[in-house]
Formats: structure tokens, C-alpha cells, sequence
């Protein structure tokens, strides 16, 4: 029996009423479509140039991709500290390298080595790109041209970044040859540039460069190169390595570690050269004072559309003595 519900001028419902017209829902749905329907469901939408798979596959199709996005390494190699605005930048360095000060033997139980401590300043660089696009694009392009604007800058950001961290890295080894003598390259006991012989760099020359980071009670495992050094880990012969890493490499897998040895690899780097260094914690440091920032900058009057992009970053080296170089005698 329905009553009339007072206020809403429709009729009250028995629960009984609603599960038989949710099962005769359920039967309606649940019934397959014959191949012959499926078809003309699919004309249907077809036919339809607004909302149908036609418009779907048209907003899928994106413009074709010219090369890889860049990855950064920066961040991997470098710690990264955030830091606050006022505050002066400086760094403690405990070095045994300083002046260092001896209490003699029969003063004390145990014989005292006091260091000397230095602070480090470190100065602050901006690096910044401005994209524009037309206004026209906008509209005739199907494409998302900002995002891909803003994107390839970001990009060309952190090429920047990688650019002057090599740059610290050359100038840091060979400052560091100038306090300690055995880090000179073909006169030294543990030179931190070494001349690979041959064109491709070999499993032995990592582990002769490594053990000279080894006897200065460090270890160095990250490994920085570009594309082509890259390409001579796939190189090495199944003695040097073993069936699974060759397995790994057939499988399609991508080297990004061998043994120790975590792999970077960027084609800012020079070519003919490998980068051995430390964990970020024991070689330096990555102090940002604010990261990527992007405000607006149209320019209306030009019918241009315009950002400003900028981070404000330093870099600095602060314990140079796990750094080893490899250089190839044929690049």
C-alpha cells in the first residue's frame, strides 16, 4: 500500500517496491549485448564528432617527443640543505690537514690531538631562464605548449646546475693536489686523476681507483659519466662480471649499479672522463636558499605569454680528498 507523503506531493514507496526495481535494474544491465548491438553502439559514438572516441583519441595524441628529459645529478651527488633567510652561510671544516696541536706524552694518560676548526662561507648564485610563448599558440595548438615550455626550462635549470658542478669538481682535485703531495697524478701515492689506457674504461680501473679513496679512510661509490662511457659497462666480457649481470643487460635492464658503484650518468660531463666520489654526507654540500620558484611574466603588449624561473643555490666541496678522476688516453 502507497501513501501520499505530506509536503513533497509523491508517493511513499514500500521497501519491497524498491528491491524489485533495483532487481529489475540489475537484469536490464546485466545482460550481454549481442555482437550486432555492440556494433551499432559503436557507430553510434563514432558518429558522434563531439563527445564521442573520435574527440577522446584526439585529445590523447601529443606532440613527438625530440629527445630523453634531462635528469639532474646534482641533488645525488652534493647534500642538499635547506636554508633560512638572514642566516649566514657557513659551514664548519674539521680538517687534519690544519694546524693541529700535540700534548706530550707524559702529560696525560692519553695523548691529546686537538684540530683546528675553520667555518666555510658559502656564496650564494642565482640561476634563472625566461620561457614565452605566443598567445596565437595557445589556442592553435592542440598541444599543451606551456607545460612544455616550463618543462624544458626546468630542464635547461638543471643542466646548469650539473655544468658548474663538474666545474667544482676539476677546480676541488686540483686544488687539493696543492696540500697533499701524494694526490698528484704520476708522482704521488694516491693520485686522484688517473689516464685509463685504452678507449674504454674496465672493471680493474675502477677497483685501482677506488683504493686510493680506500687508504684516505673513504670510500667512494658513486660513479658519474656521460652517455658513451656509459655504453662501456655493456661492453665487458662475462669473465669480468658474471652470467647475471650479462643476463640483466639482455633482459633489457638498465645499469645503474655495479658491485660498490652506483652509476650516474649525464651528458654534461665531458667525454672521456668518469667522476669517482664519495656519498654526499663526505664530500660537500648543497645549501638552497629558495629552490625552483615561477612567477608570471606576461607580456600582453607583445601578445606574449612569459614566466620567470629562478632558484637561488650554492655549491661548495668541503672534503676533496675522496674525489678520483678517470680520464681516457683515447676519448
Amino acid at each position: 500500500m502507497t501513501l501520499p507523503m505530506p509536503g513533497f506531493g509523491r508517493q511513499a514507496k514500500h521497501s519491497e517496491q524498491y528491491v524489485a526495481e533495483m532487481a529489475a535494474a540489475m537484469q536490464r544491465l546485466g545482460r550481454k549485448l549481442t555482437p550486432r548491438e555492440k556494433s551499432q553502439r559503436i557507430a553510434h559514438m563514432l558518429q558522434d564528432r563531439q563527445n564521442g572516441f573520435l574527440r577522446l583519441g584526439q585529445s590523447m595524441i601529443g606532440p613527438i617527443q625530440l629527445q630523453l628529459r634531462y635528469q639532474g645529478i646534482t641533488r645525488n651527488v652534493l647534500l642538499e640543505d635547506a636554508l633560512q633567510p638572514g642566516v649566514p652561510v657557513e659551514y664548519d671544516v674539521l680538517d687534519d690537514l690544519g694546524q693541529a696541536y700535540f700534548l706530550h706524552g707524559n702529560e696525560g694518560e692519553i695523548r691529546i690531538t686537538p684540530f683546528e676548526g675553520k667555518r666555510l662561507r658559502v656564496e650564494l648564485f642565482r640561476i634563472a631562464t625566461f620561457p614565452q610563448v605566443k598567445k596565437e599558440d595557445l589556442y592553435w595548438l592542440r598541444s599543451n605548449i606551456v607545460e612544455f615550455a616550463q618543462d624544458q626550462s626546468k630542464q635547461a635549470i638543471m643542466r646548469q646546475e650539473d655544468s658548474r658542478l663538474i666545474t667544482l669538481l676539476e677546480v676541488a682535485a686540483q686544488q687539493y693536489r696543492l696540500v697533499d703531495s701524494s694526490a698528484k697524478p704520476g708522482t704521488g701515492s694516491l693520485p686522484n686523476e688517473i689516464v685509463v689506457a685504452g678507449n674504454e674504461i674496465q672493471p680493474k680501473d675502477l677497483y685501482n681507483a677506488v683504493a686510493f679513496t680506500d687508504s684516505r679512510l673513504l670510500e667512494s661509490t658513486r660513479l658519474l659519466c656521460g652517455p658513451i662511457e656509459y655504453r662501456d659497462f655493456y661492453k665487458w666480457e662475462i669473465n669480468h662480471v658474471g652470467w647475471a649481470f650479462k643476463d640483466s643487460v639482455v633482459a633489457g635492464e638498465h645499469i645503474v649499479q655495479f658491485g660498490e658503484f652506483q652509476i650516474g650518468k649525464s651528458v654534461i660531463i665531458p667525454r672521456g672522463t668518469v667522476y669517482l666520489t664519495p656519498d654526499p654526507e663526505y664530500l660537500g654540500v648543497f645549501p638552497v636558499m629558495y629552490s625552483l620558484d615561477v612567477e608570471e611574466d606576461h607580456q600582453v603588449e607583445r601578445f606574449m605569454r612569459g614566466w620567470v624561473m629562478d632558484e637561488l643555490v650554492g655549491m661548495a666541496i668541503v672534503n676533496p680528498r675522496g674525489i678520483i678522476i678517470l680520464r681516457k688516453a683515447v676519448a
